[in-house]
């Protein structure tokens, strides 16, 4: 579930960078209190909480960032262009950042104590 006072602060950085937020990739439920924050941007069920910002980095050019909205934030970031297969570019770094936080998983130590 998504920690909606870091996700405002998070919102509120990115913007103040000139990202706006474009996707919202959720693992539950959103609840009327994120909807509310997030206005009309599409949310899409998926596997973890993330969240996708894009700018303008150039003429005809979309840069892309996806970040990721647990405990430990992680940012992919994807520079696109206006021939770019944009869905497909999305979806392999979406399944980059699965792949990575699986293996984040697997290192980390057991919490109680056993292996």
């Amino acid at each position: 579930m998504i920690d909606i006072s870091s996700f405002r602060d998070t919102i509120a950085l990115y913007n103040k960078h000139g990202w706006e937020l474009t996707r919202l990739l959720l693992a539950g439920e959103p609840s009327d209190e994120l909807l509310a924050i997030i206005g009309e941007v599409p949310v899409q069920q998926w596997k973890l909480d993330a969240a996708w910002f894009t700018r303008v980095s150039k003429p005809n050019t979309t840069t892309w960032e996806l970040r990721y909205l647990g405990t430990s934030p992680i940012a992919l970031v994807s520079v696109v262009t206006d021939d770019t297969d944009l869905e497909q570019e999305l979806t392999f770094q979406q399944e980059k950042l699965l792949e990575m936080m699986s293996r984040k998983r697997t290192s980390e130590p057991a919490k109680n104590g056993t292996s």
